[in-house]
């Protein structure tokens, strides 16, 4: 049995005892709706648990020593330098115990997340791609049409702030800026990537539950960034298809629920093709 096993065993029950004790060791975060996404939670919660393991004894120990050495009568404080052999290994011995269950472990998991998970872009036709290009201050989106290539006349652009996935489907996106710096992030699906001037990121995650979820910006982009909302909708495989052909239609683009007077408008230049991920 391996480390990840053992804690998989060790984190289940903490997760039974969290629920008795009304959530306290973890502050109730958004319901997690895809598929990937209990690694990261995986990764905050042992951080949480060493943090607190460490907290807790550095508090114990802080209330030993200002008990054992308090001022009283008949003793005087001693003076240490602290540069004793003995205090010298100790030290060392604490710093490497630290080291290996904090940086070690974390690195270890999230590599393994990673290499397991989050680089492995999935491939196929059954793969829906969407190009992101935020603004000051609105989500764009883009879909490839029924010739699978963007950039040519049967793309789909729907209204500004909204963006629509089939459920059960890995979905890649490719995102970069029409401005400034900003950040794509969805908490229901622990999604979160930069989108940084003069380059393309990718990322891909993949719905489980069907249901309308808040995308925000994750970095300041300027004085509005508080209202740089959107609403992902994951639909079954019937409705993402109705919508696709509701895309298609003449008529009054679906409104968004972010009041986005302000917004220029979709840009007609997203400035890049698309780049299959390795």
């Amino acid at each position: 049995m391996n480390f990840f096993e053992v804690y998989s065993r060790i984190k289940i029950k903490s997760n039974n005892l969290m629920k008795l004790g009304g959530g306290i060791w973890f502050l109730d975060p958004p319901k997690d709706v895809s598929l990937d996404g209990y690694r990261i939670d995986d990764v905050i919660q042992y951080t949480d648990g060493i943090i607190l393991f460490y907290f807790g004894i550095v508090v114990l120990l802080m209330t030993f020593f200002a008990i054992k050495y308090r001022a009283r009568p008949g003793h005087s404080a001693e003076y240490d330098k602290g540069d004793s052999k003995k205090n010298v290994i100790i030290s060392i011995c604490m710093g490497m115990m630290v080291f290996l269950t904090v940086d070690v472990v974390i690195e270890g998991m999230a590599f393994k997340d990673l290499k397991e998970a989050f680089w492995k872009f999935p491939k196929g036709e059954n793969v829906v791609k969407v190009e992101i290009m935020p603004q000051q201050f609105a989500w764009n989106f883009r879909y490839a049409g029924l010739d699978g290539d963007f950039a040519t006349a049967d793309d789909l652009i729907p209204a500004q702030n909204q963006m629509h996935i089939p459920v059960n489907t890995p979905v890649v996106i490719q995102i970069a800026p029409y401005d400034v710096i900003h950040s794509f992030f969805i908490p229901n699906f622990r999604v979160k990537v930069d989108a940084t001037p003069g380059m393309v990121n990718t990322l891909w995650f993949q719905a489980t539950e069907t249901g309308r979820f808040e995308i925000a910006c994750a970095e300041l982009c300027g004085n509005s960034h508080y209202r740089m909302k959107g609403i992902l909708t994951v639909d079954s495989h019937e409705d993402y298809q109705k919508w696709l052909s509701s895309q298609d239609e003449e008529g009054e683009p679906e409104e968004d629920d972010w009041d986005d007077d302000e917004d220029e408008g979709v840009p007609t230049y997203w400035g890049w093709s698309w780049k299959e991920a390795i």
